[in-house]
């Protein structure tokens, strides 16, 4: 009976020896694959830092911008709320410094600066220096209206293309068309038959360097003289040409109401300028700022519309009650 009681303990024992040592095994295996979950979620962690570390990574920039626009102007203004949405949207990381009324340079100027890549943003007209397309924006008699002028502007119509065309050739993005109002002439005297087409209109004024400006003012019955912008004020003051085309009424208010005596509100062409980044500024921005910018970009330019019509109509207001 002894014998048996020892053997009976001695069969316990070892039982229960090895369910303490399947039990450890068992909680080895749990603990091994807690690690290997928590090693999993540590790797998940870590993807997603590295997709938020592209972002955070990315070293915010300040880019420079010219524009040809007087500080009082719709265009400048709408310009300035430009850059301070793209610098909301983009959180900083995408700030714009405007230089404005033609503090670069003359906007042809500016427009070389942004084939090199040495000015990233401008708001400028249209230079057919290198392609003709580009100034196609202010082909004459193009619209009557401002509804219209958007369309035959918009992302997808046949001009459109071909400005992206001819601009991309250059090494420059378009972003939009901005709409500034109808064109007139303004001068420091009155015009000989200002409404007989083709008639002598005795005077030189000056154009804009396009040929889609001083070929029609020829066969409008006006001499030119092409110069930049940024001479203009000179050389109406000199005596070199009586007057200006290449402005609005606004344009005439603001930056020539006290040099010119008549404002002939003719709206053959349509004051449309450009905003254009530099190619490789663009290709070096994120793709969702990419996104938001563009967005930004087509609200202005349609609000520029919006508002273009309501100020020419205020100037040449203002113009008559200045006696001009």
């Amino acid at each position: 009976m002894l014998k048996k009681s020892i053997v009976m303990l001695l069969t316990l024992s070892m039982v229960v020896g090895i369910s303490g040592c399947g039990s450890s095994n068992s909680g080895s295996a749990s603990t091994a694959a807690a690690t290997s979950v928590a090693s999993a979620g540590e790797t998940s962690g870590n993807s997603g830092s590295a997709e938020a570390a592209d972002t955070s990574g990315f070293t915010p920039v300040t880019l420079k911008m010219g524009n040809q626009h007087s500080a009082d102007t719709v265009a400048n203004q709408l310009d300035l709320e430009m850059c301070e949405r793209i610098k909301e949207a983009t959180e900083g990381r995408v700030t714009i410094e405007l230089y404005s009324d033609s503090a670069l340079g003359d906007y042809t100027n500016v427009f070389d600066e942004l084939m090199l890549g040495t000015v990233d943003v401008a708001h400028i007209s249209p230079v057919e220096t290198y392609d003709a397309r580009v100034s196609a924006t202010m082909l004459p008699y193009l619209a009557f209206d401002y509804d219209t002028l958007l369309k035959v502007y918009a992302e997808g119509s046949f001009l459109r293309e071909e400005l992206n065309d001819a601009l991309d050739a250059l090494g420059i993005r378009l972003m939009g068309v901005f709409c500034e109002g109808f064109n007139g002439i303004a001068v420091k005297q009155e015009l000989t038959d200002p409404d007989v087409v083709g008639a002598e209109k005795g005077c030189i004024i000056r154009s804009p360097m396009m040929d889609v400006y001083s070929l029609e003012l020829m066969d409008m019955g006006f001499r030119v003289s092409s110069m930049p912008y940024s001479d203009t004020y000179t050389a109406i003051q000199t005596g070199v040409v009586a007057g200006l085309a290449g402005g609005t009424s606004q344009i005439a208010y603001l930056a020539f109401r006290d040099l010119i005596t008549d404002f002939y509100d003719y709206r053959y062409i349509q004051e449309a300028t450009m905003i254009m980044f530099s190619q490789k500024t663009w290709d070096s921005l994120l793709p969702q700022d990419q996104d938001a910018i563009t967005e930004i970009v087509n609200e202005i330019c349609e609000e520029g519309a919006i508002q273009a019509e309501s100020a020419c109509d205020e100037y040449m207001t203002k113009l008559e009650e200045g006696g001009h």
